[in-house]
């Protein structure tokens, strides 16, 4: 197997599909996570996911990360093992109360 360039942390993957090697995955299709930093005890090779609630949910490596998962964002971060950086925030939700919707105003013709 050809060595793939790990990806940076924060990056965003969505997980696009699973099959047999990875049944436990197909009720997550279309999930989308961010890459957590890197362990100095793991290696650049144990690919931490990061869920909305900022938890380190489950880990992967780069061969089933680029086979399963979509890269959304590729991430400029240059610090791999997240020294002297924040701790990866929850995702913020939208605010449904301040919200407006907007009505598509249409033409009679």
């Amino acid at each position: 197997m050809r060595l793939k360039k790990p990806i940076p942390p924060l990056s965003v993957v969505r997980l696009a599909f699973s099959d047999r090697k990875t049944p436990r995955w197909s009720s997550q299709i279309g999930k989308v996570f961010r890459v957590g930093y890197y362990s100095a005890q793991d290696g650049l090779d144990c690919v931490w996911l990061v869920n909305d609630d900022g938890k380190y949910e489950q880990a992967t490596d780069h061969e089933f990360l680029y086979r399963y998962f979509d890269t959304i964002h590729w991430s400029e971060e240059t610090r791999w093992h997240g020294k002297g950086r924040p701790k990866i925030p929850p995702i913020r939700r939208a605010d449904l109360k301040t919200r407006r919707t907007h009505k598509a105003k249409t033409k009679a013709i």
